[in-house]
C-alpha cells in the first residue's frame, strides 16, 4: 500500500508582488516632531516667556572693589646681539 503524500508531492512556493516603492514613516514622524519643537519655542520666544525672569530679576549688587596699587615693574630684556663665539 502506497502512501498518497508520496505520489503527489506538495510544493510551496512564495510569491512577492510589489506594486510600487513603499517607504516607512520614520521621516514623516521625525519631520512632525521637529515641527513640534519648533512650534513650543516660537511659543516661548514670541509670547515673552524666555525674557521675563530676567525683567523681573530686579537684582541691585553695589561693591565697592579694593584699591590696589601694583609695584613698578621693570623688565630689561635681553641684548639681541648676536654673539660670536670663538674658540
Amino acid at each position: 500500500m502506497s502512501d498518497r503524500r508520496d505520489d503527489d508531492p506538495t510544493r510551496h512556493e512564495t510569491t512577492i508582488i510589489q506594486t510600487g516603492e513603499r517607504r516607512g514613516g520614520g521621516g514623516t514622524i521625525v519631520a512632525l516632531v521637529v515641527l513640534l519643537i519648533l512650534a513650543v519655542l516660537a511659543f516661548l520666544f514670541f509670547g515673552g516667556y524666555l525674557r521675563r525672569a530676567a525683567d523681573k530679576a530686579d537684582v541691585n549688587v553695589n561693591v565697592s572693589a579694593p584699591n590696589i596699587e601694583l609695584p613698578d615693574v621693570q623688565i630689561t630684556p635681553p641684548s639681541t646681539e648676536p654673539t660670536n663665539k670663538s674658540n
